[in-house]
């Protein structure tokens, strides 16, 4: 995908409906007559909305300012959890998409890159890595360091809840360590879920301390020194048709990492299919039906 078939790629983040590109390539327009720009680097500016909702705006700030010593800093977090590997973290999580030579990925949440080149490195030679963050200062940081031999890599400042592609675009989308402070989290599941083709992965992790090591000393330090350690997997915003889901711990059983297909539909249960061997009519709606009335009876 090249630079140019790259911006004809790009649709209204928000309707999904195709936008048009400027003569010299500097500009898109959505039918309402948005413009989003086009930086002299070739990052997209496409962020929706133009005022982001106040938690994403925080985000956007706070890792704007952290974006030159934000390495460091993720580096630290991985030595005091568990002193846990973190390039061999890395190399875990993205294994988990099963990239190939050639695929099309997309990375929600690039930050300075780390990631980001693993994923370029698994999908050379041809392959195409779009890589998006709410932080200017960021993705500029990744897209001075990130080699582009033999694979095409693209740039847009993007909000994960509204991303600016049409259905079944990607073969993966990965996102880690920003998806428990989104502002629109369900919204975003389902995007990062839509613009997977079905047989696709979606690769998704944060903060979350396991259940399990709640109550030991150490990890309630951890808890009352960083509240984003509290957050619950959020199992609830997955939406319904995936399959072949796995939820992994990871260092120091302080942060999740969840996978899963991405399927065409949602799994149909048959409530109507009669059970084999019964010389009666029963079947899964039969037995909800008489479950309820027994409720019933019994609360009367």
């Amino acid at each position: 995908m090249t630079h140019q078939e790259f911006l004809h790629a790009l649709v209204c983040p928000l309707t999904t409906t195709p936008l048009e590109v400027s003569a010299d390539g500097k500009r898109l327009s959505s039918q309402d007559g948005t413009v989003y720009e086009v930086g002299d680097t070739g990052i997209v500016n496409m962020l929706y909305p133009k005022e982001l909702l106040e938690e994403d705006a925080r985000e956007q700030y706070l890792y704007d300012q952290a974006f030159q010593r934000y390495d460091r800093g993720v580096s630290w977090v991985f030595q005091t959890l568990n002193h846990s590997d973190e390039a061999a973290t890395r190399e875990f999580m993205i294994s988990l998409m099963g990239l190939k030579p050639g695929m099309t990925v997309l990375e929600v949440g690039a930050g300075t890159g780390k990631d980001s080149a693993l994923i370029i490195d698994q999908i050379k030679p041809g392959g195409t890595a779009v890589l998006s963050d709410l932080s200017p200062n960021m993705l500029r940081l990744a897209q001075d360091k990130l080699p582009n031999d033999d694979v095409n890599v693209h740039y847009f400042l993007g909000n994960g809840s509204y991303l600016p592609f049409a259905d079944d675009t990607f073969d993966a989308v990965f996102h880690f360590g920003g998806i428990n402070t989104f502002s629109e989290r369900k919204r975003a599941f389902d995007e990062l879920t839509r613009v997977v083709r079905p047989g696709g992965k979606v690769v998704v992790g944060d903060e979350s301390i396991a259940p399990w090591m709640r109550n030991q000393p150490t990890y309630q330090t951890l808890l009352k020194a960083n509240p984003l350690f509290r957050a619950e997997v959020p199992l609830e915003d997955i939406p319904a048709n995936i399959e072949q889901f796995k939820l992994h711990w990871i260092f120091g059983n302080a942060f999740y990492v969840m996978e899963y297909v991405v399927s065409a539909q949602a799994p149909q249960i048959d409530i109507e299919l009669p059970i084999p061997g019964k010389d009666f009519v029963d079947n899964w709606r039969l037995r909800a039906e008489k479950a309820e009335a027994e409720q019933t009876s019994s609360a009367q």
